[in-house]
């Protein structure tokens, strides 16, 4: 296990390009960490500067206190698994683990022990001698992360390795690795656009957007606790719903209803916001369909309904405004109705209309 510290990590390229902005993140031993955020925030680049692939413009990087800046992949002691897999078509199983230890000059008695054991881990004893080709997508990833496990290195670093993989297949892949985690106990960094991923497998997630780190908590903390509009609206599935509008005497108006903001805010900040715009924000999970006591109370046009099973998402307009309602599948409303729902004040998030950034709502 290792410990590492970024320290204003900064990535431009010749062309000008500033692919990351001044990361700062203090990963501990055995820790799991995920980067998620969309296509093209710096999540991987900043994996591929820990790994040596990419030079750091500027900043620290350090590997248990020791700078590491111009350290090559191998001096850092890092595996890593690809989306791509990277596995060798023309070897088995069993050749493809133990390549790299090979490389080193280990023991052949020692390479077995440890690609057997390796191999049991993973559920892969059986496919040994097979070459890639005749594995399944899972398989194949998990020989990769084999591969990797199997140099019993103090980090490991996994880009999107779950993307090819269908969507049953990134279900058991996802549990899998947290699985192997825990066994091997390896600080991990893992890279992924998908939250769910981020949710189900992190310890603590960073959460990038356009090269910058938007916030850095556990799941728990950035599902409840947001600290702006893009977290908020990035973490869920369904996502946040925002409306947007106008403070005035104390409220916001959605068409013809009025919201009194001193049910959420205290009056300090609501005389702060006097005049101002701000976004109203809730989650399509906490709405409860009628009117219900300590709550605020809206009327939607159901447009679209999606039964998923354990609940529906039904698609509404709230007075121009698309949103997404999360509801029990047997109290589905029906389509082209009006429907009234509420959402407990305590569910409410507000951001500033300007900065985007969270409102705190404790009165």
């Amino acid at each position: 296990m290792a410990y590492l510290t970024l320290q204003g990590i900064n990535k431009i390229y010749p062309n000008g390009f500033h692919a990351v902005h001044d990361f700062n993140l203090e990963i501990e031993q055995g820790e799991f960490i995920i980067f998620v955020g969309p296509s093209g925030c710096g999540k991987s680049t900043t994996l591929r500067m820990i790994a040596g692939l990419e030079n750091i413009s500027k900043g620290e990087f350090y590997i248990d206190g020791v700078r590491a800046n111009e350290k090559g992949p191998r001096e850092r002691e890092v595996a890593m698994v690809f989306q791509s897999y990277a596995l060798y078509p023309h070897m088995s199983v069993y050749d493809n683990m133990a390549f790299g230890l090979t490389l080193q000059g280990v023991d052949d008695d020692i390479i077995e022990q440890r690609v057997m054991d390796t191999a049991r881990i993973l559920g892969l004893t059986d496919y040994l001698d097979r070459k890639p080709r005749a594995l399944s997508g899972g398989q194949r990833q998990r020989v990769a992360v084999g591969r990797a496990i199997i140099r019993k290195v103090g980090i490991f670093l996994m880009d999107e390795p779950l993307s090819n993989l269908d969507a049953k297949q990134r279900v058991t892949m996802r549990s899998e690795i947290t699985d192997i985690h825990r066994k091997v106990g390896a600080t991990t960094i893992y890279v992924t656009h998908d939250q769910t991923e981020a949710m189900t497998m992190a310890d603590r997630i960073v959460v990038m957007k356009d090269g910058y780190i938007q916030q850095v908590g556990t799941p728990y903390e950035l599902y409840f606790k947001p600290v702006n509009m893009f977290v908020a609206g990035f973490i869920g599935e369904p996502p946040m719903n925002f409306i947007t509008a106008d403070v005035q005497n104390g409220a916001i108006k959605v068409g013809s209803t009025t919201l009194a903001l001193s049910n959420v805010l205290a009056a300090d900040k609501l005389a702060t916001y006097e005049g101002k715009k701000i976004i109203f924000g809730f989650r399509p999970e906490v709405i409860e369909l009628g009117a219900k006591a300590d709550s605020y109370v809206l009327k939607a046009d159901v447009e679209l309904t999606e039964l998923l099973g354990d609940n529906t998402n039904v698609y509404v307009d709230i007075e121009g405004v698309k949103s997404i309602l999360k509801v029990d599948p047997h109290d589905t409303p029906e389509m082209d109705t009006n429907i009234e729902f509420s959402i407990p004040y305590k569910s409410v998030y507000l951001f500033d209309g300007d900065t985007e950034m969270v409102i705190d709502t404790n009165k």
